[in-house]
């Protein structure tokens, strides 16, 4: 590949991901029904587009690679990883295709400050894939890669550029924030990173160089607070570590008080809160502290960014703290009568009126967090299933979108089978016999819905891989969206009320007999849910495939070619009894007809409007 075909890769595969963000953008837009219709089926068009150019450069990308490569274009290729990471178009698998084949080069130059950006990029690629995933291998992978970035502060005075220098420091702090995760007790590696990334800062060559740099100065200060995030100060066995940690939050609350520094997201005064908790102190004095706190946070005004996110996340923070301290005492039923009522359903409220777009990563993982911290606490079921639908699942437009179409598909189904085959639901929802199935369609109906709702709720935690339609997925990716079934079950498994959503949640992406699909350690054969599962099952594979939202990287197709898919498998992939259903009720097959075809918009802009105007 000459330089000038890199360059058009580079700018194409840019442009491409601009295009892909604006055309999110217009579809998000207050528009007309009309409007928005021409704004979906255009974003449609060009999303395949992009999909199919981007296969093309990347496939003569990777040809390219796998040639010999001269030092001329082996500096062209460190320029490209740095253009897409600098310029916020990084993604793992495209930057470790290109870091893996140049990085033995630079080392081999021993060319720092390159070997350093390139363990860097490629640490951080990991972090972020890997950590919203909670996957232990790619974040041990990410903390191998790190600790091997900061080995190269020896050659600190040879590095010429402070973005590279400050990203030492930056390598502490993201080896306290992987650490910070694990759930084990960790604070040992915290306080040794910590430690070591302070000494390291008060080398002499270290304050040669840097010293007097308000940015490298506000970056340390940093280090040393973040500690306090880091740490769970309840898990810590160690006596003389909790004493260090201790007088370490004393020694910053000095700190801060005498420079007159606001705790803007109560980060201090929570780990105050543990010390004294550590202390003995009485649990519900406490929680009336944490209380007051939140009480006194204020409106949040979405306008002021970075401030509404601070406090967004005070609040958030400080009522996952109250949780911690209910769930690890041993007066645990009487702190949660007493105060659950008392912040829970406000903190609930704020959540669940976040605007779209707003910090979208952040705020998608403490609505997540929130839900699975709240929800044990509310004896709704009901109740319960409409937080998880407006906290978790309604964030996530095109799983969302998703999941209310298959709801849709479901409901017809269901009101047909009742009609004409009653016997389906025996089993179901305790359903007796015919005339208690044939009485209960209302019933049967919302729980088709609910699970319809409910089935993809896994999906919600891996978004940025469902999500991706600019190129295809590599084998990693696709083992992740393997994990959905059983992460959707992993979320609500603490709850009885979820039970009967359960087989269907685990079981949809498995085959009419078992003998294909995912997760490998479920048998949906075995399952008292199975016609349920069944339903489920064939709803999600007609919206999936006849989708112009989520699925660009395929064309989709009308829904007479889905019906003779689903003959085609009829006894092996799909349930037959629903496949002969669908083709014999006339009216079920142009309702299903309609519905995936022009009725399709209708369902989509109703649930756009919803989520824009949250």
């Amino acid at each position: 590949m000459e330089s000038k075909a890199l360059k058009i890769f580079t700018d194409k595969y840019i442009s491409n991901r601009r295009l892909c963000w604006e055309m999110d953008q217009q579809v998000m837009s207050d528009l007309s029904f009309a409007k928005w219709k021409d704004t979906l089926i255009a974003r449609s068009e060009i999303m395949r587009k992009i999909y199919l150019e981007n296969e093309k450069f990347l496939a003569d990308l990777k040809k390219e690679l796998e040639s010999e490569i001269s030092p001329e274009f082996y500096e062209q290729l460190f320029n490209t990883v740095k253009l897409l990471y600098d310029g916020g178009y990084d993604d793992l698998f495209i930057m470790r295709t290109i870091v893996n084949r140049i990085l033995p080069y630079f080392e081999e130059k021993k060319d720092y400050p390159k070997i350093l950006f390139l363990r860097k990029v490629i640490a951080y690629e990991h972090y972020e894939f890997y950590g919203r995933l909670s996957h232990e291998e790619g974040m041990d992978k990410a903390l191998e890669l790190y600790e091997k970035t900061i080995e190269l502060k020896e050659y600190y005075a040879e590095l010429t550029d402070r973005a590279d220098r400050r990203a030492i420091f930056v390598c502490y702090s993201n080896l306290v924030a992987i650490l910070a995760n694990e759930k084990e007790d960790t604070s040992e590696k915290i306080f040794k990173y910590i430690d070591e990334g302070l000494r390291f800062w008060q080398t002499d060559v270290v304050q040669r160089i840097d010293g007097n740099d308000t940015e490298f100065n506000e970056r340390m200060d940093r280090l040393e607070t973040e500690i306090l995030y880091a740490i769970d100060a309840s898990k810590m066995k160690d006596e003389e570590l909790r004493d260090e940690y201790i007088g370490l939050v004393h020694r910053l609350k000095k700190k801060i008080d005498n420079d007159g520094l606001p705790d803007t997201d109560g980060g201090l005064f929570r780990a105050e809160i543990k010390c004294r908790l550590l202390e003995n102190e009485s649990e519900e004095a406490l929680i009336e502290e944490l209380i007051a706190h939140i009480d006194g946070l204020g409106e949040l005004d979405y306008d002021d960014g970075d401030v509404a996110l601070e406090k967004l996340l005070d609040y958030h923070n400080s009522g996952c703290e109250i949780f911690d301290i209910i769930e690890k005492s041993e007066n645990r039923q009487k702190l949660e009568d007493k105060f659950i009522p008392r912040f829970v359903s406000k903190i609930t409220d704020i959540h669940a009126h976040i605007p779209f777009g707003f910090w979208t990563g952040v705020v998608d993982d403490a609505c997540a967090e929130w839900f699975s911290n709240a929800a044990p606490y509310d004896k709704n079921p009901a109740r319960k299933a409409e937080m998880l639908l407006k906290l978790v699942i309604s964030r996530q437009p095109i799983t969302y979108i998703h999941s209310l179409m298959v709801g849709e598909i479901a409901a017809r189904i269901t009101i047909s089978l009742i009609k004409s085959n009653p016997s389906f639901f025996i089993g179901i929802l305790d359903m007796k016999d015919e005339n208690q199935v044939k009485s209960s369609q209302e019933e049967l109906c919302d729980y088709a819905t609910k699970a319809a709702l409910l089935h993809d709720c896994g999906k919600c935690e891996i978004v940025e891989v469902v999500n991706r339609q600019h190129r295809h997925l590599y084998k990693e990716e696709y083992s992740v969206i393997q994990l959905h079934p059983d992460k959707g079950y992993e979320m609500l498994q603490h709850d009885p009320a979820f039970d009967k959503y359960f087989d269907i949640i685990r079981g949809h992406h498995k085959s009419y007999d078992g003998k294909s699909g995912y997760p490998a350690n479920f048998n949906n054969v075995k399952s008292k849910l199975k016609p349920m599962i069944d339903l489920i099952t064939i709803a999600d594979c007609i919206d999936a495939a006849t989708d112009i939202l989520g699925r660009n990287y395929v064309k989709s197709k009308d829904f007479n070619t889905i019906y003779n898919e689903l003959i085609a498998g009829s006894g092996t992939m799909y349930n037959p009894e629903i496949v002969e259903l669908i083709g014999s009720d006339k009216s079920l097959y142009q309702d299903l007809l309609y519905l995936t075809g022009e009725g399709r918009f209708e369902v989509y802009y109703r649930a756009y409007r919803e989520i824009i105007l949250r």
